[in-house]
C-alpha cells in the first residue's frame, strides 16, 4: 500500500506537469485529457491515503496537499465551461505544486483519527478550504502573470478565480468556529491558526470591496498577492512552525 501511495503521488504530479506543459504550447485538448488523467491518479491516491488511515484522509499535510488535484481538475471544468476561462493548466500547475509538496512530508501510515476530528464537519472544512486555497493560489499566479503582459485579461481571469473561492473560504471559517464549538465548547479561541484564517479571509473581503471602484483599481493585484501571503502563513507557516502552542497542531 505504502509503494502504491508513492506511485500514484507520481503519476498524479506527472499528469499535471505534463497538463501545464501542453497548456504553454497551446495544445489545450491535451492539458484538458492529461489533467483528467492526473485527476484519476489522485482519486487512486485518496483511496490508498483512506485505507492507510482508516479515515477521511485529511488530518495532516500530506493528506491534504495530495488532494489538491482531486478539487482542481473539476474547478478547471467548471471555469472552462460556465464561465468561458480556460484555465485548465492554471490549476494544473497549482495541483503539480502541491503534489510536489506532499512528496516533501513524511508519510505518517500510521496516522489515525484524534477525538477532535472525529466529526461530520471534518470533510466539508477541509475540503471547503482547500478548494478556496487552491484557487486563491491561481488567482495569484494570475494576478503575477499579468505584470508580464495581457493585463485586462488576466486579472479579470484572477477575479473570476477569486469569486469562486471566496464562499469556500468563507464556509470554511464559519464552519470552523461550529466545529470548534462542538468540539472544545466555544467557537473562537483566537488560537494562531484561526488568527491568521481570520486574517487571510478579511484581506480577500477588502478585496471584493474595492476592486470594482475605478478609484482603487490599483489596489486589486497587491490585494490579492497579499492575500496569497496570508494564505501560505495560514496553511504552511503555521503548520510547520516547531513548538508552536495552537489546538490545530494535530494538523501539522
Amino acid at each position: 500500500m505504502i509503494t502504491a501511495v508513492y506511485t500514484l503521488t507520481i503519476l498524479a504530479l506527472a499528469g499535471c506537469v505534463l497538463a501545464t506543459g501542453c497548456a504553454v504550447a497551446g495544445r489545450m485538448r491535451a492539458c484538458a485529457i492529461l489533467f483528467a488523467a492526473a485527476w484519476c491518479a489522485a482519486l487512486g491516491l485518496f483511496a490508498a491515503d483512506w485505507a492507510l488511515a482508516q479515515a477521511p484522509p485529511f488530518g495532516n499535510m500530506r493528506h491534504v496537499l495530495a488532494f489538491f488535484p482531486l478539487v482542481m481538475a473539476p474547478a478547471a471544468l467548471y471555469l472552462r465551461r460556465f464561465r468561458g476561462l480556460p484555465l485548465d493548466g492554471w490549476l494544473a500547475g497549482a495541483s503539480a505544486i502541491a503534489l510536489t509538496g506532499a512528496l516533501c512530508m513524511p508519510l505518517q501510515a500510521a496516522w489515525r483519527q484524534m477525538p477532535a476530528l472525529q466529526s461530520p464537519w471534518f470533510a466539508p472544512h477541509v475540503t471547503a478550504y482547500v478548494i478556496s486555497y487552491g484557487l486563491m493560489t491561481v488567482a495569484a499566479l494570475l494576478a503575477l502573470a499579468s505584470c508580464a503582459g495581457h493585463t485586462d485579461g488576466r486579472m479579470r481571469a484572477a477575479d473570476a478565480v477569486a469569486r469562486l473561492a471566496f464562499p469556500f473560504m468563507t464556509f470554511g471559517l464559519w464552519s470552523g468556529a461550529i466545529w470548534a464549538d462542538a468540539a472544545w465548547g466555544r467557537y473562537w479561541a483566537w488560537d494562531i491558526k484561526e488568527a491568521w484564517a481570520l486574517i487571510t479571509w478579511a484581506v480577500y473581503l477588502v478585496y471584493f470591496h474595492l476592486y470594482n471602484r475605478p478609484a482603487y483599481a490599483g489596489w486589486r493585484r497587491p490585494l490579492l498577492i497579499a492575500g496569497f501571503a496570508a494564505v501560505v502563513v495560514t496553511f504552511l507557516v503555521v503548520n510547520l512552525l516547531p513548538n508552536l502552542n495552537s489546538l490545530h497542531s494535530y494538523a501539522g
